[in-house]
């Protein structure tokens, strides 16, 4: 049997979304399938977030499991070793830090917003954010990244929240590809549901089966699952 390489999402694939990144909880039972599957010769389970790699491996117990934290920038198990490329981009990281605290500034009056400093990468979380007060956040945020455009940071939109990253071209989906060619000749399955997932999708066309969790028409992903609840069964038809 060939064996698989299992690059999985965390937050809205792995673990349904909730109000907030402190509120989200992973369901025993696909945390049991995980913790199977990373036992097994015929897998590699590779866990990758946006998450720091400290929150996330507060999810589980498995060594066996690796780890890929802060959009690429963090990376833990089977000994392996961070890439030079996301090495060049933490060197860039305190540009992020200052901008999450600048953020954290302007928006620390703003009830249903919040900045989260990670270290190496910040998110900007709105999900809690009044409908009404969206059109003024959005002007807030345009005027934020006109002002720091020279700043060397990336802003990404996803599900309710900014992603703000060192602007260095290294992300998920470099991480990725980078494990697909440590482990030749496995069978690589990505499967995420969010617009950082589209950088998975992307790097890994033709050398992986790639999952979007969620129809999306611009998708790049090849195939899709209706839901986050279908993860877990997909997950127990891996073998």
């Amino acid at each position: 049997m060939r064996k698989k390489l299992l690059l999985l999402d965390f937050d809205g694939t792995l673990a349904p979304l909730a109000k907030t990144p402190q509120a989200v909880r992973l369901g025993r039972k696909i945390k049991k399938r995980l913790d199977v599957l990373s036992r097994s010769k015929n897998c590699i389970v590779v866990v990758v977030s946006g998450r720091s790699l400290k929150d996330l491996k507060s999810y589980f117990h498995s060594r066996r499991i690796i780890y890929i934290g802060n959009h690429g920038l963090e990376l833990s198990g089977r000994g392996l070793r961070l890439p030079r490329g996301a090495q060049r981009a933490r060197r860039r990281a305190h540009f992020v830090r200052l901008l999450a605290r600048k953020l954290g500034s302007v928006f620390y009056f703003w009830e249903g917003v919040s900045v989260e400093d990670k270290g190496y990468t910040a998110s900007l979380h709105f999900r809690n954010l009044r409908p009404d007060r969206l059109p003024v956040f959005s002007e807030l945020v345009h005027f934020y990244r006109k002002k720091y455009e020279r700043w060397p940071v990336v802003w990404r939109r996803g599900k309710k929240v900014w992603e703000i990253r060192p602007s260095d071209a290294w992300d998920k989906g470099d991480a990725a590809l980078h494990l697909v060619r440590k482990f030749p000749g496995a069978l690589a399955i990505a499967v995420g549901d969010d617009k950082t997932d589209e950088d998975m999708f992307r790097a890994l066309r033709k050398k992986a089966v790639t999952v979007r969790v969620g129809r999306w028409r611009k998708s790049r992903a090849e195939y899709y699952l209706r839901s986050q609840k279908d993860v877990v069964e997909f997950l127990e038809r891996c073998r």
